[in-house]
């Protein structure tokens, strides 16, 4: 009975230090504050725990957990990894400006900082974090619900966005709202399991067939609208890559770019489909050249997202030497399609526009 009475009286300390921290914060919190609350002293405080640093860090831990209990029991719930995945997203993410457990965890990883017990419990409570959306890719890879290839960084990838978006939303109202926030979500998640943000909804979803996913190239997008910050970097980055492969002469690494029947067609009317005649135009229209710099100046992308396909209107600087040692450059602007695919996005079609 003695041992119960203790470990109450415990637990009324960390729910009363819970309170008074989210309304002083943890640096603003003293040890009187949570005996006043309590009604009792400082020194029945102290026979719990040994200073401060160590009540705030086992405060944090108290609140953390049971917050984190009722996220894996609502997980649970969902019938499908992809529901899962959905609800994990939506219990992650804060209400608003005004959420209690966000602004519990903010204030926490700026306490980590300078106390070492509130670092250590900080970076466990991360780490579990982490697992429930590793076990949820994991066990949509088994279902054949996701094309997850490496569910650790994926998980770590999502958190890491939820953590970083979560922060601009809770601390600084109105940078970024909360349905753009969940559009950015959406987006990640779609991209590191194979489906489409459209599909991450909780909602029952069996293992896709084989014909769902494929690498075909895309049509040409009509309705689309500016793509979400994810897509966008990822589109830029495909630029870039399809630019330093133009650079280093590497063929392969062009190729790999490209979906299996991408399209092409250059400033001269020449043609090429498939990967066979993509190489064939790569050999001679930059294997000629001893190199090749396509610089992106003006880059328009629209996207839907729903479908995973995208297109490009990408005007650029291109300077280049022939193998005599001249010089050259050119503008020109680039019509392209791109398609998402479950590694990543590719190139479908371009047609390569010289202006001047």
């Amino acid at each position: 009975m003695k041992k119960y009475a203790v470990e109450a009286r415990r637990v009324e300390i960390l729910e009363a230090t819970c309170e008074v921290v989210i309304e002083r914060g943890f640096a603003g919190t003293r040890i009187a504050d949570v005996a006043k609350r309590l009604n009792v002293s400082n020194s029945l405080i102290h026979y719990h725990f040994e200073s401060k640093e160590a009540l705030l860090a086992a405060a944090f831990e108290y609140y953390a957990r049971k917050d984190l209990s009722e996220m894996e029991r609502d997980i649970e719930l969902g019938q499908s990894a992809t529901a899962q995945l959905w609800r994990l997203i939506e219990s992650y993410v804060p209400e608003g400006s005004d959420d209690v457990e966000w602004m519990l965890w903010i204030d926490a990883w700026g306490e980590a900082l300078r106390n070492p017990l509130m670092k250590s419990i900080s970076q466990q409570l991360d780490e579990q974090s982490i697992g429930f959306l590793e076990r949820v890719l994991r066990r949509g890879n088994e279902t054949g619900e996701f094309q997850c290839d490496q569910p650790r960084v994926s998980a770590m990838r999502i958190t890491a966005l939820i953590d970083g978006l979560a922060v601009q939303f809770a601390a600084h109202e109105g940078v970024v709202k909360r349905k753009e926030l969940m559009r950015a979500l959406r987006a990640l998640a779609a991209f590191e399991t194979g489906l489409s943000p459209d599909d991450i909804r909780d909602g029952k979803r069996g293992p896709r067939p084989s014909t769902t996913r494929t690498s075909t190239p895309s049509s040409p997008v009509t309705g689309g609208v500016a793509p979400t910050a994810i897509t966008d970097a990822a589109l830029r980055q495909l630029l870039a890559s399809i630019s330093d492969a133009q650079l280093r002469g590497d063929a392969p690494g062009w190729l790999a770019l490209w979906g299996p029947q991408g399209e092409l067609v250059m400033p001269d009317g020449a043609a090429a489909k498939g990967h066979d005649a993509l190489g064939e135009v790569f050999t001679k229209h930059y294997g000629s050249d001893r190199w090749t710099l396509q610089s992106p100046e003006v880059v328009v992308f629209l996207a839907d997202e729903s479908t995973g396909h995208a297109t490009g209107r990408v005007t650029v600087t291109e300077r280049f030497q022939r193998r005599n040692g001249a010089i050259g450059s050119r503008i020109a602007t680039l019509h392209d399609r791109y398609e998402r695919t479950p590694h990543g996005w590719l190139l479908a079609g371009r047609r390569y526009e010289v202006l001047d």
